[in-house]
């Protein structure tokens, strides 16, 4: 039995922990493969520039998933807000209005969808799903299947160095704090692993399930409308298709934090190290002359076996 107990504590452990030692790991491997030129100061600065965008959408993401969901549509809802934000400033509009504009059309939608999971009672898989062709879809529509451009530099301080580090970086920073914070130290981050936990149990102890849900997908909808104002200002142009397959990096980097899929466990710190593994993988795969859709297979395999090591835990407490 005291053995059992013991197994079961280092497994707990290996799981709270595992998006550290998968970057240890992956470290390792760069060390021994290219570590002239990975660990050169160059590629430093060039991994903390990456890591903004799939950063935010997987601290987005983990509010999510914490609740027992998850949103496939974040890819699509980049594409579209890149379009209006883009589509906005060409026409004239000023810079603080327009990122004004996309912050709440992000928060909204992203409000939208969680109250659409949790009226209809529809498996987020399902609402998100249609919620990614949808959006996706719109994007084409409002752009005329065509790119805008001509945005110029209204978004270069976005981008912009700050004591050395781009601002996106120091952004995508706070917003991590923020969000550790609210999970940690509020009753709303309680609520979350509660709804996520057993959603009976927290109905039961008064929790409005609802308010909850809809809460934590309005961050998530903030979140990528941060990260889509951080993808315009790179591209410096408005494109439908944008943002196609980030919500694979994003739930891949919060499975690989330590974060259950099915919810209640998990934490902002861990979903950080998760992402900074994906962008130090896709780095490594560059590196190594890999092509980007055998990079697709690696990130499925890395989802498998993080989700795996998850339900060792399940199995051995069963």
């Amino acid at each position: 039995m005291r053995t059992q107990s013991q197994q079961s504590s280092w497994i707990s452990i290996f799981q709270k922990y595992q998006g550290l030692v998968g970057l240890i790991v992956l470290l390792m491997g760069a060390a021994i493969s290219v570590r002239a030129t990975f660990f050169s100061v160059g590629n430093f600065a060039n991994i903390l520039n990456q890591l903004a965008v799939p950063g935010l959408l997987a601290v987005g993401m983990t509010f999510v998933i914490l609740t027992g969901g998850i949103d496939l549509s974040v890819g699509s809802l980049i594409g579209l807000l890149n379009c209006v934000c883009a589509t906005w400033l060409v026409s004239g509009k000023s810079t603080p209005m327009t990122i004004a504009f996309v912050l709440a059309v992000g928060t909204g939608i992203g409000a939208i969808v969680g109250g659409v999971i949790s009226v209809s009672k529809m498996q987020p898989f399902v609402v998100t799903l249609a919620a990614m062709v949808s959006l996706r879809g719109i994007a084409y529509v409002y752009t005329n299947n065509g790119t805008v451009s001509g945005l110029g530099d209204k978004l270069d301080f976005l981008i912009a160095p700050k004591l050395g580090v781009p601002l996106n970086a120091w952004i995508m920073m706070a917003m991590t704090l923020v969000a550790i914070g609210i999970l940690s130290k509020t009753v709303f981050g309680r609520h979350i692993y509660a709804v996520g936990g057993n959603p009976q149990s927290a109905r039961y102890a008064g929790i409005n399930l609802t308010k909850t849900r809809v809460g934590a997908y309005a961050i998530n909808g903030l979140c990528v409308a941060v990260a889509s104002l951080i993808f315009t200002a790179r591209n410096t142009n408005g494109a439908p298709d944008a943002g196609a397959g980030f919500e694979l990096d994003a739930i891949t980097a919060v499975v690989v934090g330590g974060t259950s899929l099915v919810g209640g466990f998990g934490n902002i710190v861990g979903t950080f190290l998760g992402a900074l593994f994906i962008v130090c993988l896709n780095v490594l795969l560059i590196l190594k002359g890999v092509n980007t859709y055998m990079g697709m297979g690696w990130k499925g395999i890395v989802i498998l076996i993080a989700v795996y090591l998850q339900s060792i835990g399940r199995t051995t407490d069963s």
